[in-house]
């Protein structure tokens, strides 16, 4: 039996594509700033924010 292999899936091309809609903005509260954040984001900056994050769980 044949299987067609999975697509990969993009979480980073699904969650711009929410922010870009406005779909996040309606969870988040009214005091979070809607503007002022980077557009690229480096692989390093990524890294130290993943480790970060695990060290709060």
């Amino acid at each position: 039996m044949d299987q067609k292999p999975a697509s990969p899936y993009n979480y980073a091309e699904e969650l711009a594509a929410l922010i870009e809609s406005g779909g996040f903005w309606r969870l988040a509260p009214e005091s979070v700033p809607r503007t002022g954040y980077a557009d690229h984001v480096s692989r390093d900056t990524l890294k130290a924010i993943e480790a970060g994050l695990r060290e709060g769980l």
